[in-house]
């Protein structure tokens, strides 16, 4: 009973997900290949295909126009056309596989992009320790903690709160 309230949960919230989504941006003018971008779960993102060849090379944030993930011998080749996150990583075999879908985005069915943002979903949370150790490593060096400590100077005086 608990297992089919999951799956319930489970499709309910893909199916908010989706319906969250913009409509599909596809940029013809950037690349030989296909641009399109779209707000996949919480990520407003853009999927590329530079070389014209039906195989995504890279993904990248829409807001800051930084790369996230890239596809394997292709590092040089988008590095020339945005910058890298500090955290950018290859596509795994099966983001590769999901994020070129997005690629014929127009000739997809609804069951099919809930089957992609599922998918894309499965793979981020895949990434996801390499990503969040990444940013850990980043933070240590700079001195930065994920909670840094409360300071002591909470307390105001009873003039303070006059002033305010």
């Amino acid at each position: 009973m608990a297992t089919m309230k999951m799956q319930w949960l489970s499709l309910a919230i893909l199916i908010s997900i989706s319906a969250c989504s913009l409509d599909p941006l596809v940029d013809q003018s950037s690349a030989v290949g296909r641009t399109v971008c779209d707000s996949y779960i919480v990520l407003d993102m853009c999927v590329q295909d530079i070389v014209g060849d039906q195989q995504v090379d890279m993904i990248y944030f829409i807001d800051t126009k930084e790369i996230f993930m890239y596809r394997e011998g292709m590092k040089e080749q988008v590095g020339q056309l945005m910058p890298f996150h500090r955290c950018a990583i290859h596509l795994s075999a099966d983001m590769q596989a999901t994020t070129n879908r997005i690629l014929d985005r127009k000739n997809l069915s609804f069951t099919e992009e809930l089957a992609i943002t599922k998918d894309l979903l499965a793979n981020y949370l895949a990434a996801r320790p390499t990503i969040e150790a990444c940013e850990a490593e980043i933070r240590a060096r700079e001195g930065k903690t994920l909670f840094p400590p409360k300071e002591d100077n909470f307390y105001m005086d009873e003039q303070d709160w006059e002033d305010l």
